[in-house]
């Protein structure tokens, strides 16, 4: 094909001007159309090695994985573009409780909820089926559903008005004999955390949440919930709302950060859904551009070249 190139190039200058025009936007076609057959070795290649490792599949809700009860809710499940089937688990179900084709973008697929209730609570996972096998199961994804039983009650000690540095305590309590209870603080971070209750005689259950030294951090709104031990992800109606306000004190001294208070790690974050997961997402879509901006090229070159050979009738013509 070099040799090609080289010859025609020697031949350029022994030919008239608009030969010579022509020739140049032949030879551009032929680099065009040897671009497009490597562009094509590297997808083929890349697909053979994309063969052997399918990318783990992520699962997330949306608009949360906490629900209030009659709240419509959509699972996703997003993989890759060889999938053509995609499976939901629910844990305890031995079996595939839902089962989707991909969407157009064949990388994701969708799992209505249209209201949620206390039997769609639970763990689930998901995976998808492609020609070349199965993909490994995505992490776990805990749908909460809220609602479902009599609100607790929600306090704090000393105030809601503390500066910080200063230890707080927030109690959730409630009659109906929770086995744990749930703190939330609402806002940019939407932070968890989860203690067991304490009951004693004629007392109603409770959970003592402390935080060893109040931040600015600490402003906001807080909320508690109450669940049975046997229904995890079944919680009851909010508490009310509990405004905390921090304060900077005026002698500032070494307080402990946030994640130094109530617990190290919350059980919930906020879901987020992926921007761009996979690598090989990425090559897909640099590999689209490519074949884009070459079929374009392309196209220009067809219509330069057809204007051309018409400019060059119409001179011949008039001499």
């Amino acid at each position: 094909m070099t040799s090609t190139y080289c010859l025609m190039l020697q031949n350029i200058c022994q030919i008239g001007p608009g030969q010579q025009l022509r020739t140049l936007l032949g030879l551009t076609m032929m680099v065009i159309l040897t671009g497009l057959l490597f562009l094509g070795f590297i997808v083929e290649h890349w697909m053979a090695g994309q063969a052997g490792h399918l990318p783990k599949p992520i699962i997330w809700a949306e608009p949360g994985s906490v629900i209030a009860l009659h709240t419509p809710v959509i699972i996703w499940c997003q993989g890759s573009w060889e999938a053509q089937e995609y499976r939901l688990f629910k844990e305890q179900n031995g079996y595939p409780w839902d089962t989707k084709f991909p969407l157009d973008t064949r990388n994701k697929a969708k799992f209505n909820i249209q209201q949620m209730t206390t039997n769609y609570a639970g763990i689930y996972k998901c995976y998808y089926r492609s020609t070349v096998g199965d993909s490994e199961h995505s992490d776990v994804l805990e749908l909460v559903v809220t609602g479902a039983h009599e609100k607790p009650s929600l306090s704090v000690w000393p105030s809601t008005n503390v500066t910080s540095g200063v230890s707080i305590a927030f109690t959730c309590s409630s009659y109906m004999g929770f086995g744990r209870f749930i703190l939330i603080q609402e806002g940019k971070h939407h932070l968890s955390w989860t203690l067991d209750s304490q009951h004693q005689a004629s007392q109603p259950f409770h959970a003592t949440f402390v935080l060893t030294a109040a931040t600015l951090n600490h402003n906001g709104t807080f909320t508690c919930y109450g669940s049975y031990r046997n229904e995890p992800q079944v919680w009851s109606t909010s508490s009310d709302p509990l405004d905390l306000m921090v304060s900077e004190t005026k002698d500032p001294s070494p307080t402990a950060s946030e994640d130094d208070s109530i617990d190290k790690t919350p059980t919930h974050t906020e879901d987020e859904a992926p921007a761009s997961h996979h690598q090989g997402q990425t090559v897909e879509n640099l590999i689209r551009m490519a074949l884009a901006a070459l079929v374009l090229v392309t196209l220009v070159m067809l219509l330069l070249e057809t204007w051309t050979f018409k400019h060059v009738e119409q001179d011949a013509t008039r001499r």
